[in-house]
């Protein structure tokens, strides 16, 4: 039972590697090799050959230093994980802990170098020289664990903005144009406003011209009833040509606008025929309220 407490002794502190433990214990495995060898090979199997238990822990612990050296922290924890198992050193627990810090498992990492410090203290009697480092490398892994949640709580109660996606409709969804259609509706529009105002400007301006003609007339051959003076007359018959002529001008602007329609509804109507449309008809029409056109087709 001593040879095997101080082969452990020798072998955890190659792992760690202070030189002044190495000393100190090499003396003491010197002494007792002669001692642990019996036992040893009391545990080999029976077809011959060592289980060396310890050099395969040492094996694995090297390989897992050249992986975490590497960069592959996965592969080393996994190499220091096995070693552990093959021979309990506290050496392997600090190692894994540090595979579990770069893999960012901060609760394990604690708890590897947790037990790190207590099965030194176990093993040797007295607290490893890097106590204090250690201590503090639990420390601030305890507030990046604060930290994080601390993150998580606040991207968890922030609202997402609404974010608003506007599609274009797709090809084979766009109505394809009708030709001819825009001049059919703006020949249309103009047609009407232009029957629209010559029959209602030729009716205003009409009525009023025709009402000073009327009182002209009784003024100069109905004995002037109404005691017009002869400038009133004069003011009368300038406002009666004015009103005739402005009958004249709207029922020619309201002409014009109307032919204008009349000549857009024929290009239209040419190019809905070429293109396999539905004829349409436009019919002038006259009555005793006024004058207009009928048109007859879809548009």
């Amino acid at each position: 039972m001593l040879a095997t407490t101080h082969a452990r002794h020798e072998f955890t502190s190659q792992l760690l590697g202070p030189a002044r433990r190495l000393r100190v214990i090499a003396l003491s495995v010197a002494t007792c090799f002669a001692v642990s060898l019996p036992t040893l090979a009391s545990a080999a199997p029976a077809g011959g050959g060592e289980i060396n238990t310890e050099e395969r822990a040492m094996k694995a612990y090297n390989d897992g230093k050249a992986a975490y050296d590497a960069g592959d922290y996965s592969e080393a924890l996994q190499l220091f994980l096995e070693a552990q198992s093959l021979y309990p050193s506290p050496v392997f627990h600090y190692n894994v802990g540090l595979c579990q810090e770069a893999l960012e498992n901060w609760e394990q990492a604690i708890i590897s170098y947790e037990a790190y410090l207590r099965s030194y203290k176990s093993a040797f009697g007295e607290d490893p020289e890097d106590k204090v480092n250690t201590e503090n490398k639990i420390e601030r892994i305890e507030k990046q664990i604060e930290l994080d949640k601390a993150e998580a709580e606040a991207e968890a109660n922030q609202k997402p903005e609404p974010q608003i996606i506007i599609q274009p409709p797709p090809e084979d969804d766009k109505p394809e144009p009708k030709p001819g259609r825009g001049l059919l509706i703006t020949g249309g529009v103009l047609t009407g406003v232009g029957v629209g105002v010559a029959v209602a400007g030729g009716a205003i301006f009409g009525s009023r011209a025709a009402n000073i003609s009327g009182q002209l007339t009784d003024v100069y051959e109905g004995g002037n009833p109404e005691r017009v003076t002869l400038d009133q007359a004069r003011t009368l018959d300038s406002d009666g040509r004015s009103a005739q002529l402005n009958q004249v001008l709207m029922i020619s602007i309201g002409g014009a606008v109307a032919l204008t329609g009349v000549a857009l509804l024929a290009v239209g109507l040419v190019k809905k025929k070429k293109a396999g449309g539905a004829e349409a008809t436009v019919t002038p029409t006259a009555g005793p309220e006024g004058a207009g056109l009928v048109i007859r087709g879809r548009f």
